[in-house]
């Protein structure tokens, strides 16, 4: 907190804190909220390899050992060197979902995202107020495609 509060306005943070984690201050103010969601099985398969190529974190013998762990909500642990946890992606959802009406926080799926990235990025700058010309939409898409990012991964 003591850096973000360091940083000039109009500033950008990212995370995956549940918004039980995050200042209440943040939740109340005039901050505005992008919430990034993804389905239920993408994460599973995106955490389960995020697991097992971490040699810091526990690793699962089989995806069937993973995902009992995962519907259940027991992929917690806690990591010394980062001090990070996770929980149940469930709880996760109905925390933010208890925001969901709120003006100044955004929901948005990377499922919607996909299927028009121009609107879905027209519908952030909106909720944003960035001003962005035709153009900017278009260069975004295309230097944040998949293959333009798994070219510079």
């Amino acid at each position: 907190l003591k850096r973000m509060k360091k940083l000039p306005s109009r500033r950008i943070i990212q995370t995956h804190l549940p918004p039980l984690l995050l200042p209440l201050s943040m939740l109340q103010s005039k901050a505005k909220t992008l919430v990034l969601l993804q389905n239920p099985k993408d994460t599973a398969v995106s955490y389960y390899h995020f697991y097992n190529d971490m040699p810091v974190l526990p690793s699962f013998a089989s995806w069937y050992e993973y995902f009992e762990a995962f519907m259940k909500g027991k992929c917690n642990f806690f990591v010394p060197l980062s001090a990070l946890t996770w929980g149940s992606y469930f709880d996760y959802l109905v925390e933010w979902n208890k925001y969901i009406d709120q003006e100044r926080i955004m929901m948005i799926s990377s499922e919607e995202l996909k299927e028009d990235q121009v609107l879905g990025m027209k519908k952030i700058s909106a909720f944003f107020v960035f001003s962005l010309c035709e153009e900017d939409f278009h260069r975004m898409a295309k230097k944040t495609s998949f293959q333009a990012m798994k070219e510079k991964s």
